[in-house]
């Protein structure tokens, strides 16, 4: 006969409820009071660890953010410079495309001379 996975001869004079305990009773509540002492502490640590660990990656996000856009923001004259060149490139078409107009007499869809009408 086995009486929790152990044969009955090796238990001796014992029954299962009154088996021998090789610790008190109070020693085992201080050993397991003192043991889940130290879990929670861990886990306080843990949690502590992990707050502050992603608290620094969202500091550090943030400031990288906000240190490129300070860097990318262009200085006075840079944004002289900009709108100067954006107004250059403008009249640049705006000539181009006057200069097609003015070589191309031809209707686009037919490609016949235009004609030029004169208001009386």
């Amino acid at each position: 006969m086995t009486i929790l996975g152990i044969d009955s001869h090796f238990i001796g004079p014992f029954s299962p409820m009154e088996m021998p305990r090789l610790i008190e009773p109070n020693a085992r509540f201080f050993l397991y009071n003192t043991l889940q002492k130290c879990h929670d502490n861990r886990v306080q640590i843990y949690t502590m660890v992990l707050n502050i660990g992603i608290f620094l990656l969202f500091v550090l996000i943030v400031g990288a953010t906000l240190y490129y856009c300070y860097k990318k923001k262009l200085t006075p004259y840079e944004q002289q410079q900009k709108l100067l060149r954006d107004q250059q490139y403008v009249l640049s078409k705006i000539r181009y495309y006057q200069s097609e107009n003015m070589n191309r007499n031809t209707s686009e869809i037919t490609n016949l001379p235009m004609a030029k009408f004169e208001h009386f």
